[in-house]
């Protein structure tokens, strides 16, 4: 199958679980937060656009198990769980990516800074701006 054709039925999935349209353009917003934040990051539209899909990628993706067997007392106890996530490829991330962020744009320009503002004012500068006195 097709990148192209890939990419649709990801965003079909998420569609399907349920993912709102906010919790994309928080996932937008985090991301590029972080890179911009981080000194040490990529600074390429592409690696903030790979970044985006993978974390939209994993939010409706894989195969979730919990294994339950009774106690001694004949209660279910959780045993063991397995979360496995299909590795996402390259050309299908940039296809997810592009199709989020684009329509986000806007918001990331109008709330980059305030995002950024509060991210500090609760948690600090980043650690490695910390470590260097840049604070």
């Amino acid at each position: 199958m097709s990148a192209n054709g890939r990419a649709r039925i990801a965003l079909a999935r998420l569609r399907a679980a349920g993912i709102k349209p906010e919790r994309f353009v928080a996932i937008v917003l985090a991301v590029t937060a972080l890179i911009e934040e981080d000194p040490g990051s990529h600074r390429t539209k592409e690696f903030r656009t790979v970044q985006i899909a993978k974390a939209l990628h994993r939010l409706a993706s894989g195969y979730h198990r919990v294994w339950k067997l009774p106690d001694e007392r004949g209660r279910l106890r959780k045993v063991a769980e397995l979360h496995a996530f299909p590795r996402s490829s390259g050309p299908v991330l940039r296809l997810i990516g592009r199709a989020v962020e684009q329509p986000c744009e806007w918001v990331v320009e109008k709330h980059l800074s305030a995002v950024l503002a509060l991210k500090v004012k609760r948690y600090g500068r980043h650690p490695i701006l910390r470590a260097a006195g840049l604070e």
